[in-house]
C-alpha cells in the first residue's frame, strides 16, 4: 500500500464521518492556562507574555445571514471597540515588561542567596580553623 493509497483512505473517511463540515478555529486559548489560582512566578510570567494582545475581532461561522449581520455591528460598534482593546493591549504589554523585570530580580535575589550561604560556609570554616 502506498502513501496515496493510505491519503485517500483518510480523506474517505472523513468525509463519510461528516468532520470536513465542523468548521475549524485557530483560537489556541482554550489550550492555555486561565491564569487563576496559585501559579508560579514562572508560570504567571509565560502566561502573560503568551497572552497579552487581545484581538479586538474573531471570525464568524454559521448562518450568512446571521454572519453578515455581526459584521454590520461589528463595523458599527468598531470606533468604540478597538480603541479599549488597544489601550487593553497597551496596559497588557506594560504588564508584561513589569512581570519580566520582578523575575528577574526574584532569579538575582536567588543568585544572591546562594551567594550569601556559601560566603557564610567559608566564614564557618575559616572561624572553625582559628
Amino acid at each position: 500500500m502506498n502513501i496515496e493509497d493510505v491519503m485517500a483512505d483518510i480523506r474517505r473517511d472523513i468525509k463519510d464521518s461528516g468532520a470536513d463540515k465542523i468548521p475549524l478555529s485557530f483560537d489556541d486559548s482554550k489550550y492555555t492556562k486561565t491564569g487563576h489560582g496559585s501559579a508560579s512566578l514562572d508560570d504567571a510570567v509565560e502566561y502573560i507574555a503568551y497572552n497579552h494582545e487581545v484581538q479586538p475581532y474573531q471570525i464568524f461561522t454559521g448562518n450568512p445571514i446571521k454572519v453578515f449581520m455581526k459584521k454590520v455591528l461589528r463595523k458599527m460598534a468598531a470606533f468604540f471597540v478597538v480603541p479599549v482593546v488597544q489601550q487593553q493591549n497597551d496596559l497588557n504589554s506594560n504588564f508584561m515588561v513589569v512581570a519580566e523585570a520582578v523575575k528577574q530580580q526574584k532569579e538575582e535575589i536567588e543568585l544572591m542567596k546562594r551567594q550569601l550561604d556559601d560566603l557564610n560556609t567559608r566564614i564557618t570554616k575559616i572561624s572553625g580553623n582559628k
